[in-house]
C-alpha cells in the first residue's frame, strides 16, 4: 500500500490522502497515529482510516512526516462510530475526532512569535498601544512565545490581529512548532541483580552487607516485599519509592547498592490510575421488588436490547445496576456507566470499587489531558473485563469487548453537548454505541424525558417500573408557598417563607440536614440604577450582567467577561447602582444569617472548578460536616444523602417559565429530582416549593409526584403543536457582527429552504439571546418525520450552504445545526 486516507481534526468534509514513504510502509494499518503536513504551514495528528494502492490523480499528494505509535491508537468500531456521530448530528468527521481523542494525543504544530533579530528598537515609535505592550512583553522573554501565552499575559482577544499587524510591520517572526501536550508518567522500580532460586548467589549478597546495616535492612525489605523466597509465582515488582519508606532508607543507600551489583535500578511508564482501597466484593441485598424488577430486565433482553428502568427516587436503581455489572463482567466484557453529571462520580466509584475493586475506571473532563490519555491507553491495550464510570465523553473511548451500556438520569439535559461541534446527546449516542458492539442498554431515571418513555409505552424500548422507594420509606410531602401571597402576609425574610425557614430550623434541631436549590449562580442576576433603570449589559452579548460579590465584578454568563461595578450610573450619573435579585451566592450569604450556628457549603460552577472541588463539598456533606447546601441544579442529580429531611426550591419560577417546547418538562424533572433527595433514609422528607404561579399545571402533578400523569398532559400537548417524540427537530443557527447582515442572510437561508421542505420549515427567529460574542444570532427551526432519512436531510443542506456559499450569501456568517436540542 502506497496510500493512506487519513481524517484530520479539522472542520472539513471526509478524509484527505497523503503518500505513505517507502521506509514506514509496511508498519502502518487503519488506526494508526500520524503526523501529516495540512495546509501551508501547519502540521497536524491524523488516523489512518484506509489504505490503497491508488492515489489520487487531481492533486498533488504529499508525505505522511512520521509515525508516532507503533500500534494503532484508535478501533475500527472508533472510526464506524465517529461517522455515525458525524452524520447524525450534521458535523464532519475531524470536529467528532477533535472532541473525541483526548488533547494529549492530538500532536499539532503551534504558532510561536518571536521579536524579527533585525528590528531596530528605534523604530519602536511607529506602533500603536497594542503592539507596543506585545513587543515590550516578546522583549522581555528570552524565547519565542504560543500565541495563547501572549493572549493570556495580554489580555487581548484578538491577538491574531496585533500580530499580523507587526508582522507587516517587519517587528516580529513567527515559526510553526510540534507540541506534544501528553507526558507519560514513569516510575522507578528496584529489584534483585540475581534471578529467583539462586541460594548461592543469595549468601554472597548478603555477605556484602554485613557491614552496612541500611543496605541489609533495604535487602532484608526488598525480599520480602518482592515474595523472592515465597515458593511459586512471580517476583513483585517494587518501587524505589515503597523500598525506601519500607527499610527506612534514602535514594543515596539503594544507588550504592546498585553500584555494588546487588540491586538492579529500572525505570518504566505506569499507569496512573490504581485502587489500593478494601474490597468486600459482597454484591449488595436485594428487596422482592428489586428481584422481580432485575429478572424482568434479564427477560426483555431476550427481545430487546434497550430498557427503561423507570424507578421513582431512592427505588435502589444502583442496586440493580451494581447485579447488572457483575453479571457482564462475568461474561468476561466491558460495561460503560454513564453519569450527567462529574459531581456524581465521586459516591458512585466509591459503591462499585467496594464490590468491583481495581475494575473501575473513572474518566471525565476534570481529569488532565495526561490522565485522560492513560485512561485512553489502559482501555486500548487491555480487553479485561472492567466497568467505566464517566460522563459524556466517555463515549469515544477505545471499548473492545462492550457488553453493557448504562445511562443513569438519563432525561439530564447535561449529556447534551452545546458547544462546539459535534454537539451530540450522550444518551442516545450511547444506545447506538452498545447496538456496534452488540452489547444491552439501559436507561434509567425517575423522570424519563417524554421521548424515552413514549418509545418504552410504544413498544419500541422494554419498560421495567419500581414504584416503592427502598425499605418502604415514603416519598417526601411536597408544601406549595405562594410567594404573593406570603409578602401581603408579611410572612416572608429576603427571599426566605417563614414557612421554608421553620422547616430548615427544625431539621437542625433534630440534627439532620436541608438542600436549597435556586437555579441561578452568582450573587444576584441583575444590577440596576434605582433612579433611571439602567440595567448594565454586557458589551458583546445582549444579557443583562450577574453581580458576583467573591470577585466583586458584574460577570456575563455567556461570555464570561468581567466588569468593574460602576461607582456611578452610566445613563443618569448618580450613584444609583444596585443588585436585585438571589443566585447561589446571595443565598448562601442569607442562610447563613438566618442559620448562623450551622456550616453551610455551596455547590455552583464557581465552586466546583478544579477536579477535586466535587469530592470535597460531596464528602463533607455526606459526613454531616456541613449542615446545608446551597446549589444549582448540581445538586438535583442523583445524589445519595443519609440525613437530608428538608428540601427548599426557593424560585420555582425561574424554572418553569422559560420560552422553550421542553420548560415544562425539565421544570418538573429538575424539581422532582431534587425533592428525592429528601427523606431517603429513617425519616420523612418535606419540600418547599416557593412559586409565584402556584395555579401553574406542572405544580400541581409535583405535588402528588404523579410522573404519568405530566407524561400524558405534555404528550398531548406535543402532539397537538407537532413536537417530539411525534417529529425530530433541527436547529439552524445563522450568526453574523452585523445584525442587518444577519437578518437578510436568514430570511433568504429560510425561503430557499423552504422550497425544498414545504412547511417542516419555521423561522428565522430570534433565540432568547439573540447575541453572543459579538456575533448576532437567528434560528430556523426544522420539524422532520422520524421515519425521514437524515443522511437525506444532511445532505440537501450541505448542497444549500455550498450554493449560498458559491453565490457569496453566506460571506461573513457562521451557519450550524443542532439536532435533537434540549
Amino acid at each position: 500500500m502506497t496510500f493512506a486516507d487519513i481524517l484530520v481534526p479539522v472542520p472539513i468534509m471526509g478524509t484527505f490522502t497523503y503518500k505513505i514513504p517507502a521506509d514506514i510502509g509496511d508498519s502502518l494499518s487503519v488506526g494508526h497515529r500520524v503526523i501529516v503536513p495540512f495546509g501551508r504551514k501547519k502540521f497536524y495528528t491524523g488516523i489512518i482510516t484506509g489504505m490503497s494502492n491508488i492515489g489520487p490523480e487531481d492533486y498533488e499528494v504529499k508525505d505522511i512526516s512520521c509515525v508516532l505509535d507503533s500500534n494503532p491508537v484508535v478501533r475500527h468500531p472508533q472510526l464506524k462510530f465517529w461517522q455515525w456521530v458525524a452524520d447524525y448530528y450534521l458535523c464532519t468527521p475531524g470536529e467528532v475526532m477533535r472532541a473525541a481523542m483526548p488533547a494529549g494525543l492530538k500532536v499539532e504544530s503551534e504558532t510561536y512569535i518571536q521579536p524579527a533579530p533585525d528590528y531596530e528598537e528605534s523604530e519602536i515609535d511607529r506602533l500603536n498601544q497594542r503592539e507596543l505592550a506585545v513587543m515590550e512583553l516578546l522583549l522581555g522573554s528570552d524565547k519565542k512565545m504560543p500565541l495563547d501565552v501572549i493572549s493570556k499575559k495580554t489580555g487581548f482577544s484578538n491577538i491574531v490581529n496585533v500580530t499580523n499587524s507587526l508582522l507587516a510591520k517587519g517587528a516580529v517572526m513567527i515559526s510553526e512548532n510540534l507540541v506534544e501536550r501528553y507526558r507519560s508518567r514513569k516510575e522507578v522500580y528496584v529489584r534483585l541483580a540475581i534471578p529467583k532460586g539462586d541460594n548461592e548467589a543469595l549468601h554472597r549478597l548478603f555477605d556484602s552487607v554485613k557491614s552496612g546495616g541500611k543496605q541489609e535492612k533495604a535487602l532484608l525489605a526488598l525480599i520480602v516485599l518482592s515474595g523472592f523466597m515465597r515458593q511459586g509465582g512471580n517476583v513483585n515488582e517494587v518501587t524505589r519509592t515503597e523500598l525506601i519508606e519500607r527499610a527506612a532508607v534514602t535514594t543515596t543507600v539503594v544507588a550504592t547498592m546498585a553500584k555494588k551489583g546487588l540491586v538492579d535500578i529500572y525505570t518504566k511508564e505506569v499507569n496512573r490510575f490504581s485502587f489500593s482501597g478494601l474490597v468486600a466484593g459482597k454484591l449488595p441485598e436485594l428487596t422482592e421488588a428489586q428481584n422481580v424488577a432485575l429478572d424482568k430486565v434479564h427477560k426483555l433482553w431476550l427481545d430487546k436490547d434497550i430498557t427503561l428502568l423507570h424507578g421513582v427516587t431512592s427505588s435502589g436503581k444502583t442496586e440493580l445496576y451494581i447485579h447488572l455489572i457483575d453479571y457482564v463482567l462475568r461474561q468476561g466484557r466491558q460495561i460503560l456507566y454513564l453519569v450527567p453529571e462529574i459531581a456524581l462520580t465521586t459516591q458512585l466509584t466509591r459503591r462499585l470499587q467496594c464490590v468491583f475493586g481495581d475494575k473501575v475506571v473513572i474518566y471525565h473532563s476534570k481529569f488532565s489531558d495526561n490522565e485522560r490519555v492513560d485512561i485512553w491507553k489502559k482501555l486500548l491495550e487491555s480487553s479485561e473485563p472492567c466497568v467505566v464510570i464517566g460522563a459524556r465523553s466517555s463515549v469515544f473511548l477505545p471499548f473492545s469487548s462492550l457488553g453493557l451500556v448504562i445511562v443513569d438520569e438519563e432525561h439530564e439535559s447535561a449529556y447534551k453537548q452545546h458547544d462546539p461541534a459535534p454537539r451530540y446527546n450522550a444518551r442516545d449516542a450511547a444506545i447506538v454505541l452498545a447496538s456496534m458492539h452488540g452489547a444491552k442498554t439501559l436507561l434509567g431515571s425517575a423522570t424519563p424525558s417524554i421521548e424515552t418513555y413514549y418509545k418504552a409505552t410504544t413498544g419500541r424500548f422494554g419498560l421495567v417500573s419500581l414504584t416503592e422507594r427502598f425499605e418502604g420509606m415514603k416519598l417526601p410531602e411536597m408544601r406549595l408557598i405562594d410567594m404573593s401571597d406570603a409578602r401581603k402576609k408579611g410572612l416572608v425574610t429576603g427571599t426566605f417563607a417563614f414557612e421554608t425557614e421553620r422547616l430548615v430550623n427544625e431539621s437542625l434541631k433534630r440534627g439532620e440536614q436541608s438542600i436549597l436549590f435556586i437555579n441561578r449562580r452568582g450573587y444576584a442576576p441583575i444590577a440596576r440604577c434605582k433612579l433611571c433603570g439602567y440595567v448594565p449589559k454586557c458589551n458583546n452579548c445582549d444579557v443583562s450582567l450577574t453581580y458576583h460579590r467573591h470577585s466583586d465584578k458584574l460577570v456575563c454568563h455567556y461570555c464570561a467577561a468581567p466588569y468593574s461595578v460602576p461607582d456611578v450610573c452610566p445613563a443618569c450619573k448618580e450613584p444609583g447602582i444596585e443588585v436585585l435579585g438571589y443566585g447561589t451566592e446571595r443565598v448562601e450569604e442569607e442562610v447563613e444569617s438566618l442559620f448562623g450556628h450551622a456550616s453551610i457549603s455551596r455547590m455552583d460552577l464557581d465552586t466546583t472548578r478544579s477536579k477535586d472541588s466535587y469530592e470535597n463539598i460531596i464528602e463533607n456533606f455526606s459526613k454531616g460536616k456541613s449542615q446545608i447546601l446551597v446549589g444549582t441544579q448540581m445538586v438535583t442529580k442523583g445524589l445519595d444523602f443519609d440525613k437530608v429531611s428538608t428540601v427548599g426550591v426557593i424560585n420555582a419560577d425561574s424554572v418553569i417559565n422559560f420560552p422553550d417546547f421542553r420548560a415544562s418538562e425539565r421544570a418538573f424533572n429538575m424539581i422532582e429530582q431534587v425533592a428525592g433527595r429528601a427523606g431517603r433514609r429513617n425519616e420523612n422528607g418535606v419540600v418547599a416549593i416557593q412559586t409565584y404561579n402556584p395555579s401553574h399545571p406542572v405544580l400541581s402533578y409535583l405535588l402528588q409526584h404523579d410522573y404519568t400523569g405530566f407524561y400524558e398532559h405534555e404528550l398531548s400537548e406535543r402532539q397537538r403543536y407537532n413536537y417530539p417524540p411525534f417529529v425530530r427537530v433541527i436547529y439552524i443557527y445563522i450568526k453574523h457582527r452585523d445584525q442587518t447582515a444577519v437578518s437578510s442572510i436568514a430570511f433568504e437561508y429560510a425561503n430557499r429552504l423552504r422550497k425544498l421542505l414545504g412547511n417542516r420549515v419555521n423561522g428565522p427567529d430570534e433565540p432568547y439571546v439573540a447575541r453572543i460574542q459579538s456575533l448576532y444570532i437567528r434560528r430556523i427551526m426544522l420539524k422532520i418525520e422520524n421515519n425521514a432519512s437524515i443522511t437525506k436531510v444532511k445532505k440537501l443542506l450541505n448542497d444549500l450552504r455550498i450554493e449560498m456559499t458559491n453565490q457569496k450569501l453566506l460571506s461573513g456568517a457562521v451557519l450550524y445545526y443542532d439536532v435533537d436540542p434540549v
